[in-house]
């Protein structure tokens, strides 16, 4: 009985990747380095989580994976003295990181998207370049400044802040410009999300603003919580103005319900109360794509398919609820947030959203769960790109629903169907490929249905 080709192809590759671990030796690199690594610790049997910021990983009863490479476990050295200190004496010290990514998309329109949106084009370009330095001034009080250098602006700041910890009543407190506590979604980073972009009901939240937060974790980190007072609206540089009004306040908390070695259940809640400066709100959002990332909503290639327009607006309340899970390599996330903006001298109007995701990684992995900041926060291989490595594969899957028309306004409701494959090639690189059904409900054409077709590089570093 002859052997299949594919059979025999397997083997030949088994035998050549056995032979190569077994018969190649440790490479040894007598070049002179810059970064004098230290003594190598003894491992660590408990499962490690790593936070989003890029600090020190920490031993903690949960199972996850092994940390990134810290620049903490290197002392930079110039003319044989510090350049500056990463120990816990000398001060101040600096980290610094970030991470790019290339984008690339089409949308397929029927001619009824075209009338309710237009021609869209092509796109391809950086979605995100960024960089990020941060440390601590004392033991106590640290910083970050992160700036991206692909948003409108060149370069626009992103987390420009001052951070307190050890307080007495609250772990830490947290003044400058950054992420308000509203939504697990919005509380992820850029780089760590499972599709390309956040879901349609990322419109409904204050994102990034200029304040002060207090944040930490409950006993055994078993949970978050979070509360914030900042001026709105804010732009990409941190400024708000205007006479009327411009505070507002949001909170969010999180709790495990379950996490043993085989199961976590995460659920979480989170509100906010606003009162513009402007006056105003508007609500609008792009199907799942779009290269550019705009101080406004029409700065964008990509326009964007429903939209409030300006509602005149006396104040605002948001509500979000969340609930996560994850069983070894598979994961879900889901989210239902809903509006309700005052206006004045008229009815209010109320919006809403919800979304579901889930993936599944094919080689085993489990993705990593942020115990400090309650979100997922990415994947590592089990084995990297290279030799008879191929890195980690997850399958995704999501639908996403966000309704803007209330009364007399009509910004269009929208629904999403999101197909995708992520491959982590190593810790630091990965590849997505996302494929959106879309379909729109405008005020002025009805039913409009259009295909989006997407990719993405990403480096981190």
């Amino acid at each position: 009985m002859r052997f299949p080709a594919s059979i025999l192809a397997s083997i030949v590759w088994i035998s050549c990747c056995s032979a190569q671990i077994s018969a190649q030796p440790d490479a040894v690199d007598n070049s002179a380095p810059l970064l004098v690594p230290p003594p190598a610790a003894a491992p660590v049997p408990q499962a490690i989580t790593t936070t989003e910021s890029g600090n020190q990983p920490e031993v903690v009863p949960s199972v996850i994976e092994v940390p990134r490479t810290d620049l903490n476990d290197y002392e930079f050295v110039q003319s044989g003295r510090p350049l500056f200190s990463n120990g816990q004496k000398e001060y101040p010290t600096l980290e610094w990181g970030g991470f790019l990514q290339l984008d690339t998309g089409w949308i397929i329109q029927d001619q009824a998207t075209v009338d309710a949106v237009g021609k869209v084009n092509t796109e391809t370009g950086l979605r995100r370049v960024r960089l990020r330095a941060s440390g601590n001034v004392r033991k106590e009080t640290s910083y970050v400044i992160d700036l991206d250098f692909a948003a409108s602006g060149h370069p626009s700041f992103r987390d420009v802040a001052v951070i307190f910890s050890g307080a007495k009543f609250v772990d830490h407190v947290e003044a400058g410009y950054f992420k308000q506590p509203f939504g697990m979604d919005a509380e992820s980073s850029g780089r760590e999300l499972l599709f390309m972009e956040r879901q349609l009901p990322f419109a409904f939240a204050p994102f990034r603003q200029t304040g002060l937060r207090s944040f930490g974790t409950f006993p055994n980190e078993n949970g978050t919580y979070a509360f914030s007072a900042f001026k709105t609206p804010t732009d990409s540089y941190g400024v708000s103005s205007g006479n009327n009004g411009g505070w507002a306040f949001a909170t969010r908390e999180t709790v495990l319900l379950v996490n043993n070695d085989d199961v976590l259940v995460h659920l979480g809640g989170g509100y906010s109360f606003g009162n513009p400066a402007n006056n105003r709100v508007r609500y609008a959002v792009q199907p799942g794509f779009f290269v550019s990332d705009p101080s406004d909503n029409s700065a964008t290639g990509i326009p964007a398919f429903v939209d409030t327009g300006n509602i005149p607006t006396d104040n605002f309340h948001l509500f979000n609820l969340e609930l996560a899970s994850q069983y070894g390599p598979f994961r879900t996330q889901a989210e239902y947030r809903w509006s309700i903006v005052n206006r004045p001298n008229m009815d209010p109007v109320n919006f809403s959203g919800g979304y579901f995701q889930a993936g599944l990684l094919l080689t085993g992995e489990s993705a990593v769960y942020n115990r400090k900041r309650g979100i997922f926060s990415g994947v590592i291989p089990d084995e990297e790109l290279g030799d008879c490595g191929i890195g980690a594969f997850e399958l995704t899957a999501g639908w996403a629903i966000i309704d803007l028309n209330d009364l007399d306004v009509q910004g269009g409701r929208m629904q999403t169907l999101t197909f995708g494959l992520n491959w982590y090639l190593n810790s630091y690189a990965r590849v997505i490929f996302n494929m959106i059904p879309v379909k729109l409900d405008a005020p002025t054409v009805g039913r409009a249905d259009s295909l989006v077709l997407s990719g993405r590089l990403q480096l981190e570093f």
